[in-house]
This record gives C-alpha cells, structure tokens and sequence, in this order.
C-alpha cells in the first residue's frame, strides 16, 4: 500500500536551513568584506578561486560524503574505502589546484601555498560535515561552521587592524577558518562514527562505483560557475567578473535557502530509501512548490531593497540585471535540486549524471553566447539558469515518472488507486 506521506520534521528542516546559513553566511560575510577591501581584480582572483575551491568540495562531497550517506559505512572495508578516497582526493587537489596556478601565473608563490592548504582542509572539513549530515546532526553543523566563521573573520580582522587587506591574507583566513572546524566537527562526530580503520583491505572499487558518478554530478554546478567566471575574465573583463559577483553576493541567501532545503531533502530520502517511489515524488513535488514560492517573494523583497540593502552588504550597489539573474539562476537550481536527489536514492546516478551534464552544457553554451554577443556580465547568470531548469524536468519526466510506472506494475495497482491515494503527479 502507498503512504499518503512521508513524514518530514519541521524541526529537521529548520535546522538544514539552519546549517546551510551557518556555512553560507560565514562565506558571505567573508566575500562580503573582501568587496569592500579589495580591489576590483584582486576581488575577481578571489571569485575565481572560491570558485575552484567549491569545485574541489564537491568532488569529495559527492565521491566521499554521498557515499558515506547512502551506503553502508559501518562495514570495516567500505569505510576504509571511504577514508582513502579523502585522503587521495584532498591531497591531490590540494597539490594540482596550487600548482597549476602558480604555473599559469594567476596566483603568487606564497598565495600558492595557502591556497593549497585552503583547499586541503576544506575538502576534509566539508566530508566531516557530511558525516554529521548522514546523522542528521544539523544543529552540531551549525556550531562547527560557527567556529569556521569566527577564526576566519578574526584573521581578516587581524588583517585590517595591522594593514591593507590581500588577497594572501584572504587565504591565509580560509586555511586557518577550516582548519578549526575540522578540529570542532571531529570533536562533534557521533560516538559510533567516531574512529577509523586501517586501509588493509579497503573496497575503494565499491566506493567508486557509487560515488564517482556522484561526484561527478556535483562538481557540475560549482564548474558552470568557474566556467562563467572564465568566460567573463576572457570575453568581458577581470572587473566584470568581480562586478558578477558582487551581484552573486547579494542574492546568495536566495542560493543559501535552495540549498539547505536539498541537504535535507537527500538525507531525508536516504533514511526513507525504502518508502515507494510514488510517495517520494509527491513530496518531492509539495517540496518545489513550497521552495519556489518562498524564493519568488524573497527575490522580489530583495530586488524591492537593493538601492539601500546593496550597498550595505557589498559596499556599493550591485547591478539590477545581474541580481536578478542570480535570483533566476537560484529558482532554476530549485526546480533540480529535489528532483535531482530523489533520483540519486531511487534510480541510476549514471543516468541523473548524464541528464545534469547535457543541462549543465546548454547552460555553458548559453552563457558563452550571450559573452560573445553581447559583452554584457549581467546576462550571463540568466543564461545558465535555462539549462538548470530543463534538467530539473528532464529529470522527473525521464527518470522518476517511469520508476513510479514500473513500480505500480510490479506492485499491481491501478492509477484509479493511485488517484484515490493522493499520490497522483
């Protein structure tokens, strides 16, 4: 028999949105005091390399932190497995990322250095949070990224109370803001999760089969950003770049909500794998709704407030157009994010991989289009929101629907049952 509905705590919820503030509050406010500090291109280096950073993150995120969530951790061999895909992922991104820009000349020797370190400790202190996620620890999430926020914005503090701010003491900040919260999250980790195995015998391979489709479907969004910003640096200018995202800071908190609500909804539906997928999609669906609805009324309160709320976050008044293609950008990520993560509990990650691609391009594809012909920073964010939203219904029309159909045939029911249900979508 199909479930009216799955139960969702409101508290649980809350405190996803919660835990996604924490951590996308500590980045705005970083970001924030690097737009009224920095200059224009240094403020685009340190874009273009948060963008890098977020790339790297969800690699481990989707490899290490989807893997722990969905698959069995307590097994001794999966979780060696788990522990030497963080260890050889955020060592080798912690070497390659530095390395490559150092050797291309967009970064210093000694901004090398720190950026290194900021992507290493990133990368393991984003996994910990994960850890905690996979228990629905959002609230120990919360203290954690509290610490993160407060160590960094001590050093940026630090910075300009014994001289001009740069983009080496931004780093620095960043390395040192991880670095306590892997101390804090490790200190926070569950008891019956906190330790580790030896690597002997490690089913790294098991890991991989799951996690490797997984992570490559989570760097698909952060690499469309790092694609934008390169795109804007060769096409328009550095400066345009740091104008995009002087508007992105702005809109984040539209990003912020979307983005809390999917780590819940994920980790939600891996603790509910074994509901039907019928009941899943129709809380999938009421969860859109609820989503877009709260994301058009806070776009337009923040459209309605930019002329006085811009230029206090940012320090100057961010472009119109190009704050409203963030707002736009974040409804789209809204119509996938659901979808995207049901999808990743129930059906085939290689086949959601393969639909987040081909949107992910067209939205690419877009964004270079609209650069070429018109030079205009402002247009690109609405660009890459086109093919964010066909690939939220790609996935539910594609690869949910027809899971739902085969479903009900094996479990012979009928659609006037289902209508009866009150699961029809």
């Amino acid at each position: 028999m199909i479930s009216r509905r799955i139960p969702v705590s409101l508290t649980g919820a809350l405190w996803a949105l919660a835990a996604q503030a924490s951590q996308a509050v500590g980045s705005f406010l970083i970001m924030a005091l690097a737009a009224r500090t920095l200059e224009i291109e240094e403020l685009g280096k340190l874009g273009v390399l948060y963008g890098v950073l977020v790339l790297c993150a969800a690699t481990t995120s989707g490899f290490v932190g989807d893997s722990l969530t969905v698959l069995d951790r307590s097994g001794r061999r999966l979780r060696a497995g788990m522990q030497l895909w963080l260890l050889t992922l955020s060592c080798a991104c912690g070497v390659l990322v530095p390395t490559i820009s150092f050797a291309i000349g967009f970064v210093s020797g000694v901004e090398a250095l720190l950026l290194g370190l900021a992507v290493a400790a990133y990368l393991v202190e984003d996994v910990l949070r994960r850890l905690l996620m996979a228990h629905l620890g959002f609230a120990r999430i919360v203290v954690m990224d509290l610490s993160v926020t407060c160590v960094a914005l001590s050093m940026v503090w630090l910075q300009n109370v014994n001289g001009h701010p740069s983009l080496t003491g931004y780093l620095a900040a960043i390395a040192c803001g991880q670095s306590a919260g892997i101390v804090v999250g490790a200190a926070l980790v569950p008891r019956p999760d906190r330790y580790l195995v030896r690597f002997r015998g490690a089913d790294w391979n098991a890991v991989a089969a799951y996690g490797s489709w997984r992570a490559a479907q989570q760097m698909l969004r952060p690499g469309l950003m790092t694609a934008m910003r390169l795109a804007l640096m060769i096409l328009v200018t550095l400066a345009a770049t740091g104008q995009l995202e002087i508007a992105r800071i702005y809109a984040a908190p539209a990003m912020l909500f979307v983005g809390g609500i999917s780590s819940y909804l994920f980790a939600a539906y891996a603790k509910n794998r074994a509901s039907t997928v019928a009941a899943l999609l129709a809380q999938a669906d009421r969860a859109l709704l609820i989503v877009l609805g709260i994301t058009a009324t806070g776009a337009a309160v923040a459209l309605w407030a930019l002329p006085v709320a811009g230029p206090l976050a940012t320090g100057q008044t961010p472009d119109f157009l190009a704050v409203a293609g963030w707002l736009a950008y974040a409804a789209s990520v809204a119509i996938v994010s659901p979808y995207g993560a049901l999808a990743a509990i129930k059906g085939s990650a290689k086949r959601v991989f393969a639909l987040r691609l081909a949107d992910t391009l067209v939205s690419l594809a877009c964004v270079v289009l609209i650069l070429h012909l018109t030079g205009d920073f402002a247009l690109a964010p609405w660009a890459a929101a086109l093919g964010s939203a066909l690939g939220g219904t790609a996935i539910r029309l594609l690869l949910l629907v027809p899971l739902k159909r085969d479903e009900m045939q094996k479990a012979h029911i009928s659609p006037p049952y289902e209508r009866q249900s009150g699961t029809h979508v």
